[in-house]
């Protein structure tokens, strides 16, 4: 290759413009975040609408309820070592803090180590706070400074190797902080909240009827304003004692269809909701009465997400294995965890070991209690050997 043809290659040649203003460091382009002085709590207390929550969980659960398995071609003493610090491991609290990435743009777990011989074995991956962490103008991920509990634009701290490690839901050259769903999710909330409120005053005004109390013509003031008091005291106590020439009457309050109107606003912010977490519309916006050919749409629609989302998990825990390796063998064979669903595992699982008892190999009973989800006490060998236990890397997220 031609040497001028090489430099051309090699060097980038359409850069960002360095902003001094920052620092070198590059602003998170969510406009909500900026005008909120990039508080993630606004974010945070989204979580606490109901169907907002609801829906988070139904996309979560493709993935936690996945089983995985291990694929390394290395010695294998290497891969029952990688096996047992999986299966040691809190699958279900990291898996669902990498999914937040899908929720807040990114998410930055810090790893654990323990030594534990010669060895250091990593135990847990926390995720911190995503404030705590900012990019630079190369799209680095590092921990942001702050002074007095006040987060600055500056430059930040290189993450240390091994120590750290980022997901990014859908980043880009100008976006590395991630595509946020929850930033989508916030006006939908905000405007229902808001619905709400006004819905729930409403009923207050005219959803109790009005008691209307008639004196005599000669009545003095006092008596006046004793009906009242008394009419006052009877929408609180149901009950009440007066002077047989007094009439109270209740009159209905008019059927009012504005509430109406506020249920189907509350209805259509509930579907954009659903619309920006599971990206569904068919089955959301078919009405009251749904059909199978939408639930089957929508079914496929999350079971896709599901295997989307799961990309995030396996990235984490195949980047962990990498240090682990790194740092206590010299082996260069790469270990690489895969989730499917369980369906998926026992179907294709039976008709393989199918296949492969006929050409004589004899299973163990782990192998069929990880690989099929079985107890002790579900089943027995038939033959009742038990052979010396396998090592497939089967298990639960």
């Amino acid at each position: 290759m031609k040497s001028f043809m090489k430099n051309t290659l090699l060097k980038e040649r359409a850069v960002r413009e360095v902003l001094n203003l920052f620092n070198d460091v590059l602003p998170d382009p969510d406009k909500i975040l900026a005008e909120n002085n990039y508080d993630y709590t606004i974010y945070r207390d989204l979580l606490l609408d109901a169907h907002l929550s609801a829906t988070i969980q139904q996309r979560k659960s493709q993935v936690l309820q996945m089983g995985w398995e291990l694929n390394y071609d290395g010695p294998e003493k290497i891969k029952n070592e990688l096996i047992e610090i999986i299966q040691n491991m809190p699958l279900q609290e990291i898996g669902n803090n990498i999914l937040d990435a899908v929720l807040y743009g990114f998410a930055a777990g810090e790893v654990n180590w323990e030594m534990r011989g010669s060895k250091i074995i990593p135990v847990n991956i926390i995720y911190k706070p995503q404030e705590w962490f900012m990019f630079d103008v190369k799209n680095v991920c590092k921990l942001r400074k702050k002074n007095r509990g006040m987060y600055l634009f500056e430059p930040g701290e290189e993450l240390p190797k091994y120590k750290f490690i980022v997901n990014q839901h859908m980043p880009s050259y100008t976006n590395p902080y991630g595509e946020k769903l929850l930033s989508r999710c916030f006006w939908p909330v905000t405007f229902k909240k808001a619905g709400i409120e006004f819905w729930e005053l409403m009923v207050e005004r005219f959803g109790s009827p009005n008691l209307i109390g008639r004196y005599t013509v000669g009545a003095t003031q006092a008596e006046k304003d004793q009906l009242l008091e008394d009419l006052e005291q009877m929408t609180k106590d149901i009950i009440t004692v007066m002077k047989s020439d007094q009439v109270v009457e209740w009159k209905e309050s008019p059927k009012y269809s504005v509430g109406g109107l506020y249920e189907n606003l509350i209805q259509f912010l509930n579907t954009e909701i659903s619309k920006a977490i599971l990206t569904a519309t068919l089955t959301i916006e078919s009405g009251s009465v749904g059909n199978y050919r939408s639930a089957t749409v929508q079914q496929e629609m999350i079971s896709y997400l599901g295997m989307q989302d799961k990309k995030l998990i396996e990235y984490s825990i195949n980047k962990l294995l990498e240090y682990y390796l790194e740092l206590n063998h010299e082996e260069k064979a790469k270990a690489k965890i895969k989730f499917n669903r369980k369906e998926g595992i026992a179907e294709f699982s039976i008709d393989r070991d199918k296949v492969l008892k006929e050409m004589g190999i004899e299973f163990s009973k782990e192998y069929y209690k990880k690989r099929y989800n079985l107890n002790d006490g579900d089943f027995s060998l038939a033959n009742g050997r038990d052979p010396s236990p396998d090592t497939s890397g089967s298990g639960q997220a």
